[in-house]
């Protein structure tokens, strides 16, 4: 016989207020682990940055890409994860353990190492720029024909219409 599926709703009992306030939010054994589990992811992602900070810092480009599937999954996990906790941020469990700090930190965290990366982006589109601006500057594109000769100005290939299919 199927068990009958089993709601962490119905696990959370609601007590009523005595002043009519609306009741506290009851954790579950579930929800306590996804926040203690979160508080570990964010701590770990804060960490993938603060790498990839300091790689960036040093100019050590491969760590930079050794870090980017790392970062990715971490930050995919926390935005997967997000809406289990979202409705505990002002619990006292959250509070207890710092979630809003931890929060804090990895926004800190994201606007330093994106800020960077954008001005990495910002340097090398600069170069490629002036790499090609020096090809073209110094570039023999049209001075010279494909046997070495030079071609004149006033020389221009004859223009043929051909009216028959």
């Amino acid at each position: 016989m199927i068990a009958p599926k089993k709601f962490r709703f119905g696990e959370r009992q609601l007590l009523p207020a005595a002043d009519g306030a609306p009741a506290p939010l009851v954790l579950t054994a579930e929800d306590e682990a996804n926040l203690d589990t979160y508080v570990v992811r964010v701590g770990e992602t804060i960490e993938i940055l603060r790498q990839e900070i300091a790689a960036i810092k040093k100019g050590e480009l491969k760590t930079i890409t050794n870090l980017f599937d790392d970062k990715s999954r971490s930050l995919k996990w926390l935005e997967l994860h997000t809406p289990l906790i979202e409705p505990f941020l002002d619990h006292a469990a959250a509070k207890q353990r710092d979630l809003r700090m931890h929060m804090a930190n990895l926004k800190e965290s994201i606007e330093e190492n994106g800020a960077l990366l954008s001005r990495m982006a910002i340097t090398v589109k600069t170069i490629l720029r002036e790499h090609e601006k020096i090809l073209n500057r110094n570039g023999l594109g049209g001075v010279y024909a494909e046997t070495g000769e030079k071609v004149s100005v006033n020389q221009r290939p004859e223009m043929k219409i051909d009216r028959e299919f």
